[in-house]
């Protein structure tokens, strides 16, 4: 029986703790913000600015201009719990994050050392690499996401649901307070008590708070400056909080130096909600690194729990003509006979009372009160002698009865610090600042017919997002009115949309729009000196220091500016609010920077209107993929076409405008960051080249003035309409060194709201050197080539029964990809594409204006098989991406162990190339073995004839989704890159007579002493409801003495048969004409009927005879006969059926080659005079030592071995070349073989190669 017992207990607990989300310090990781131009490293428990190692500590404009230590937040909560004694005791825990910094205190952890707080939860990263989930890399991402909001894998777990585009890089991680024992263990606190916050779950520890946390960047000009970071902190737990306080911890380091630290200063603004920090002398001098001025950072706070309830408007925002608070509502107040007072029950109505009596006892919030009048006194939230606020302010409690729950004098109207110099006698003001809040008057409100007072929520105080109310008057009927499910056009089932009024769920109301919240907002600010002075450890301190009301600054702030700067840090919070069981309140704060404090409040500004469209504004185009080619003295570079593709998810249309390419010598691209506002402060970069859609959207963008304003006169160049381009060839490079390059698209913006907006320039130099890179951005060292390096030209052909009379060539883009493979060029036409190319419902042979084949896709197939070798573990069941795409289905076959694996074994999208395996043949070596097509089915043809959207409702096939695809016909000017190559295609779109030729009596001739000339073209007849078409064939008409079947449509005998020689067929015609003794006239026509498969008679060309000018008058007789042949000629398209055969030839070393010669190996600089212009600056985070230094072998013959010695002979380091013949450098760091620098002076080398000896010199000069 005991037995038993135990195992059900063994039992209970193994389900416990599995139905927890696990979490503690092993699922730590970290991750890099630098979507815009703020960059900051952070961690998944709560930090920002740390690990400091790993990259910028809060920069701004430039990796190494650091302004912040720390950033981390603060959840408290009041609690009652019995000690060990089983009496109750009150006290307060404020969950901290595991930061590294200093405390005076100590930090917060076990006597073993386990830190308490925050530590990330499982399950939110991909546990095999170390960073944080990141929106632009997939590869951060785990298999599938553990919450219910995103069950999904394979795609992003974003605000915005899946979506990439709205927010352009976003950060995603999860953290629990379950590592946090201090309070539910009675050895680890003061108190005695071993709380619990879930009594049906004794496993979850600390307050049992989960926080969500997201941060958000834009690279748009106007929000370029800030950073968000949102929390979502729920309660999991049982237990109802009833005081809650949220608050950050800010560790202030601008300079990103220790012996910098010492001069900072910090102040708050509690109307604007903004805490902000700045250098006292405004200079950075022990920074050798600090790029630009020094500036300021501001911790903007967006948005906090909302109070619906207290009758004041906690942030601001009331509209009308409501009472604000003065210094006389919190003087104390008596009430006498026929005064009126303010009850409040259980649901917060309020009622108007008047006295009566006395003693008169009324019950208000489940209170009685005992009022005497003329005696009893009231007051709530004054001012003590001692400085501080009434206790009774924290209460959650009308205490002076008006109808007014926690009013706070420091709070509410007037911040003030006062300082006494106990040694001077001096009492100095840190800060005064009078800054009233509105409030209900209820006192000149009546009461309703039901008892209560009515409040008015239409001024915005105690504005609710659950009221059902559209408090801000946001909501347009013609605009929002989608229903509750949020989205137009599906017809929701509750008939909410398109019913005239709002409902929960649609645009701008209630829960989806942020300003109808009361919102806290910032409540205490405490700016302590020395920045050890955080009591990290002591709970009861940080609850004191995070109360409302509570601010507090140095001797150093004095009538709020600084006399001096100090090594000082600050806290500042947002309370209090109840947090009951699964309920969720959300945090959020932007770090902004600017010049300057107009420059932050500006910024300030724009954060907010961000926040107040809840995040969402136009974002630029979806971001190109950016090649770089490392050549000699060159940089080639091209990219893809998605950018121009995309619709923009809030406009709901195409607004891609063109390309801006960035190229700068440090990856932050500094140096090309030069455009100013109208207040010379620099807010924009100088791109190498733009291409510019060609339309008539160019020059500068011509803002309205609001916009104008909010901009500081900042514009945008929009271009100069010269039409795009997808590849781009740098020649202004210097081999050896190193280039950073962006590749931003950037859209047409809306001049009466909405500023262009253009892709991020992403790419961090990790402090170990590391290079991160985007999509979109790129580095690249130009190098010479390994010496003798060729690559041959490309064979390209047409086959057989080849009808276009267009020619295609091919060029290389990209050495290094080239297969040496051979490819099929296959192309696709009007008539059997699939697409309803003019919008008209009907396609390909079914549609009039289709069935002439007019070239509008083609396709590459790769006619090599591509083998594919990957391996997989047990837990490795989501797509494994082949890197091919367009694969041929039939041709595919995947082997495990050179056994052929059942198709029922995996699935696979062809189109991708992303395989599946079962778990059951799962670990194991694999080998797919296909054919693909490199490109299939692209539009982009030079000349394409598509002006318009194309819309494919006709074929369920994804290989022909263009739903949504827009394709420029000015901007077909270039094709795709293929494994290195790009076809350049010289098409005959427009279909028209070319050429004619005679044969009289079987020889070719020009038809005797010009005598008879024709005319082909197309001429329609609308009288006749006849139309022609331009039909792209040859023709053929061949002449008879005598001819028994020539006949033409109507019946009429001729000595003549019209054939279609490009498809070898007669066809039908139609003359006008005599034929006496076959003779051909002036003014005889010919007109061609042909035979399609969807219509067997298609009136297409008039062939028209007429006499030379000069033998008009004469009106010769002309008789053609046997061996008589007019030949008709046009030009074609690429049609379905065309092919080309392209023949490549992998990359060679030739050394029998006129440049193959050991004389052109040289040594970059030489001499080498201090510096190097090739070398690299110091790593982000690194401000001392002397960093790279290097001087580069080039025309290296491929796998040579350089021997370097001093004068003496003495061997001094032994370099080789790599076998990579596309680069023919190899770099010396000016290191002995025992990794000591060099010393100065003459050194000799020796080249040593399968070719031959190259002997030389180099000089180091001090």
């Amino acid at each position: 029986m005991n037995l038993t017992k135990k195992y059900i207990l063994i039992l209970i607990l193994y389900s416990s703790i599995f139905s927890q989300e696990d979490s503690g310090d092993i699922y730590r990781r970290y991750g890099v913000h630098n979507g815009n131009l703020v960059r900051t490293v952070f961690s998944n428990w709560g930090v920002v600015g740390q690990p400091g190692d790993k990259g910028p500590q809060g920069a701004w404009l430039d990796d190494n201009n650091g302004y912040i230590g720390d950033v981390s937040l603060l959840v408290g909560a009041e609690i009652t719990s019995n000690n060990q004694n089983g009496d109750p005791i009150t006290f307060h825990s404020v969950v901290t994050c595991p930061v590294d910094r200093p405390s005076q205190s100590g930090p917060d952890q076990s006597n073993s050392g386990l830190r308490w707080g925050f530590e990330p939860v499982s399950g939110y990263l991909n546990p095999s690499q170390q960073f944080v989930a990141m929106s632009t890399n997939q590869n951060t991402w785990p298999n599938t996401w553990p919450n219910d909001e995103c069950d999904w894998s394979g795609e992003w777990c974003g605000y915005f649901g899946k979506d990439t585009q709205y927010i352009q890089q976003e950060s995603f991680y999860v953290m629990n307070d379950n590592n946090d024992h201090e309070f539910n263990y009675s050895n680890n606190n003061d108190w005695g008590v071993a709380f619990k916050p879930d009594e049906d779950n004794l496993l979850l520890n600390g307050l049992g708070l989960e926080v969500k946390v997201r941060g958000m960047q834009w690279q748009q000009i106007l929000a370029q400056d800030c950073i968000f970071f949102l929390y979502e902190i729920t309660n999991k737990s049982q237990t109802e909080y009833k005081k809650v306080v949220l608050g950050e911890l800010v560790g202030t380091y601008i300079g990103n130096v220790e012996s910098e630290a010492d001069d900072d200063w910090s102040f708050f603004d509690v109307n604007s909600d903004l805490t902000y920090t700045g250098d006292f002398d405004n200079t950075i001098t022990n920074n050798p690194n600090w790029v630009g001025d020094v500036g300021m950072v501001g911790y903007a706070f967006l948005e906090s729990p909302g109070n619906p309830y207290d009758g004041i408007d906690n942030d601001g925002d009331f509209v009308g003509s409501s009472s604000m608070f003065t210094e006389v509502d919190f003087q104390d107040n008596v009430y006498d006979i026929g005064d009126y007072i303010i009850t409040i029950d259980d649901d917060y109505r309020r009622t108007k009372v008047q006295i009566l009596s006395s003693p008169m006892t009324v019950i208000s919030q489940g209170r009685e009160i005992s009022i005497v009048a003329g005696e009893t006194i009231f007051n709530e939230g004054n001012e003590l002698q001692n400085g501080s606020v009434n206790e009774n302010s924290f209460n959650g409690l009308d205490d002076d009865l008006d109808g007014l729950i926690d009013e706070n004098y420091y709070l509410h109207y007037r911040q003030k610090k006062v300082y006494y110099d106990e040694g001077t006698g001096v009492e100095q003001t840190l800060f005064d600042i009078v800054n009233p809040r509105a409030y209900v008057d209820y006192f000149i409100l009546d009461n309703n017919n039901n008892g209560f007072i009515d409040n008015d929520l239409s001024d915005l105080i105690d504005e609710s997002r659950t009221d059902g109310i559209d408090n801000d008057g946001d909501w347009i009927s013609s605009v929002h009115d989608v229903g509750s499910d949020g989205l137009a056009g599906t017809s929701d089932l509750d008939g909410t949309e398109g019913n005239g009024i709002p409902d929960d769920g649609e645009p701008n109301f209630d829960r989806t729009d942020p300003d109808e919240s009361d919102q806290i907002g910032l409540t205490s600010f405490d700016y302590f000196v020395p920045s050890s002075a955080y009591p990290m450890s002591d709970d009861e301190e940080l609850w004191n220091k995070l109360s409302p009301g509570f601010f507090d600054v140095p001797e150093s702030i004095q009538d709020g500016n600084p006399t001096s700067g100090e090594d000082g840090d600050f806290i500042f919070g947002s309370g209090y609010f109840p947090l009951r069981p699964g309920q969720t309140e959300r945090f959020s704060i932007a770090l902004i920077y600017g010049e300057d404090k107009f420059d932050l409040d500006r910024n300030k500004d724009i954060v907010q209107e961000i926040y107040d469209n809840d995040y969402q504004f136009p974002p630029p185009p979806a971001k190109p993929e950016l090649t770089a080619v490392a050549g000699d003295s060159e940089v080639a570079l091209y990219w893809d076409r998605v950018a121009e593709t995309t619709i923009d998810p809030v406009l709901l249309e195409y607004d891609f405008q063109g390309y801006k390419l960035y190229k700068a010598s440090d990856p932050n691209f500094n140096d090309v960051r030069n455009i100013t506002n109208a207040y010379g402060i620099i807010e924009n970069y100088s791109p190498l080249v733009q291409f510019d859609l060609a339309d008539d959207i160019d020059s500068l963008f011509y803002p309205s003035y609001d916009l104008f304003q909010q901009s500081a006169g900042l514009s945008f160049n929009l271009g100069d309409s010269t039409g795009l381009s997808h590849s781009f060839v740098d020649t202004d490079v210097i081999n050896g060194r190193t280039y950073y390059y962006a590749l931003s698209a950037y859209d047409s913006g809306n001049p009466s709201h909405t500023f262009p907006s253009e892709n991020t320039k992403y790419i961090t130099v990790l402090p170990s050197g590391e290079i991160i890179t985007d999509k979109n951005t790129t580095y690249v060292t130009p190098t010479s080539r390994a010496l003798g390096f060729e690559v041959s030209d490309v064979d390209i052909q047409p086959s057989d029964g080849f009808y276009g009379t267009g020619t295609i060539t091919c060029s290389i883009a990209d050495p290094e990809k080239v297969t040496g493979h051979e490819y099929l060029v296959e192309f696709w036409d009007t008539s059997n594409d699939e697409i309803d190319n003019n919008f008209d419902s009907e396609i390909d042979q079914n549609d009039l204006d289709e069935i002439i084949p007019i070239t509008t896709f083609y396709s590459v197939y790769d006619k090599d098989p591509i083998s594919v070798e990957f391996e997989l573990a047990y837990y490795d069941t989501t797509s494994y991406n082949l890197g091919k795409k367009n694969i041929v289905d039939t041709s595919f076959e995947l082997y495990k162990n050179n056994s052929l694996v059942s198709t029922n074994d995996y699935t696979i999208n062809f189109i991708d190339g992303k395989i599946n395996v079962d778990e059951s043949v799962l670990p194991g070596v694999f080998r797919a073995l296909f054919y693909h097509y490199p490109i299939y089915k692209s539009p982009y043809i030079q000349g394409a004839q598509w002006n318009q959207n194309l819309i494919n409702n006709n074929n369920q096939s994804n290989y022909d989704d263009y739903d949504g695809v827009s394709l420029w016909i000015e901007e077909v000017q270039d094709s795709e890159v293929f494994d290195g190559l790009m076809l350049n295609f010289d098409n005959a779109w427009d279909i028209s007579y070319v050429s004619n030729k005679w044969f009289i009596d079987g020889q070719e001739t020009s038809l005797t002493d010009n005598i008879l000339d024709i005319a082909v073209d197309t001429l329609s007849y609308p009288q006749f409801n006849l139309r022609s078409f331009s039909s792209p064939n040859d023709y053929k008409v061949e002449f008879y003495d005598v001819c028994n079947d020539c006949e033409d449509l109507n019946g009429n005998s001729t000595n003549f048969k019209v054939f279609d020689i490009t498809n070898n067929i007669e066809i039908d015609y139609q003359f006008l004409g005599s034929q006496s003794n076959n003779e051909i006239d002036h003014l005889d026509r010919i007109y061609l009927f042909e035979n399609y498969p969807s219509n067997s008679s298609l009136y297409t060309w008039n062939i028209e005879f007429s006499y030379f000018p000069s033998q008009q008058s004469s009106s010769p007789t002309i008789q053609f006969g046997d061996g008589d042949a007019l030949f008709i000629y046009t030009s074609k398209p690429f049609r379905f059926g065309d092919e080309y055969l392209i023949k490549t030839y992998s990359p060679e070393i030739n050394n029998n080659s006129d440049d193959f010669n050991l004389s052109n190996i040289k040594v970059v600089p030489n001499p080498y005079v201090a510096v190097n212009a090739l070398e690299s600056p110091l790593a982000p985070g690194v401000s001392s030592g002397r960093g790279e230094r290097k001087v580069e072998f080039q025309n290296v013959p491929n796998g040579s071995t350089i021997k370097i010695f001093n004068i003496r002979g003495q061997h001094i380091q032994t370099l080789y070349h790599d076998d990579n013949i596309f680069d023919g450098s190899v770099s010396w760091n000016l290191r002995t073989k025992e990794n000591i620098d060099i010393a100065y002076g003459v050194y000799l080398y020796v080249v040593e190669s399968d070719y031959g000896v190259k002997k030389g010199k180099i000089a180091i000069i001090k």
